[in-house]
């Protein structure tokens, strides 16, 4: 249904886990598609570039993320005791440099969809000495649902940060940002915007990850064929 393009194209450690079409009846460019997603995000959900120190990019174009999120105060030994951060890295230059960044739509409707892809996580914050692992962690840990999970990386932080950015819960239960309200996930751009979430399983061998989803973001109500179709 969807034809991902390969890890090689920009080659960042882990494949993407999150890939984001927009219509490109509702941009004018692949440059409005991503701002629109990225500035969604940062507006409504609060994910910006606020890290105090250097963070390596990894073959990203830019990267934000949401702190503070979830504390653990209950840990046998204090020095355990930490928040979370969710973490995203985004790609989009060499998706357009090599020409991978329009594609004919894979549903139904018709027409064509800009996009370009995130990698998400949620593991310890950064600011805390033993960022990014606390294996023992309730919340990002190789704990409960996930306690067979055989790398913590792929096999749950990753699934982690999935679920935060597209439903705004963590093991299936709602998080709360600092200011104690609600973490927004994509699935709140469905007040404005036709949205929808294809959960898919990694398919290649370059797909080094667990979890994958595709976010298809269209009008409200879906006009006539734009240009392209």
């Amino acid at each position: 249904m969807f034809d991902l393009p390969p890890r090689s194209v920009f080659e960042p450690p882990s494949y993407p886990n999150v890939w984001f079409y927009v219509r490109d009846t509702l941009v004018a460019s692949h440059v409005e598609a991503v701002n629109f997603v990225i500035g969604w995000l940062r507006d409504r959900c609060g994910i910006k570039n606020d890290f105090i120190g250097f963070k390596p990019p990894e073959a990203s174009d830019t990267q934000a993320r949401l702190h503070g999120l979830q504390p653990w105060r209950e840990a046998s030994n204090p020095m355990l005791n930490h928040a979370h951060d969710l973490h995203i890295r985004y790609y989009y230059i060499a998706l357009r440099q090599r020409h991978h960044e329009r594609v004919p739509a894979p549903m139904p409707a018709g027409g064509h969809y800009f996009r370009f892809a995130g990698s998400v996580h949620y593991e310890v914050e950064d600011e805390h000495p033993l960022h990014p692992d606390v294996h023992e962690c309730p919340y990002c840990g190789r704990t409960g649902m996930y306690s067979g999970a055989e790398d913590l990386f792929a096999g749950v932080h990753e699934p982690l940060g999935l679920e935060l950015l597209l439903y705004g819960t963590i093991r299936g239960n709602r998080v709360t940002g600092i200011d104690e309200r609600p973490v927004a996930g994509l699935s709140a751009l469905k007040e404005t915007h036709t949205i929808e979430i294809h959960r898919l399983r990694p398919s290649r061998p370059d797909m080094n990850i667990a979890d994958l989803s595709v976010v298809a973001i269209d009008h409200k109500t879906a006009p006539p064929r734009g240009r392209g179709a």
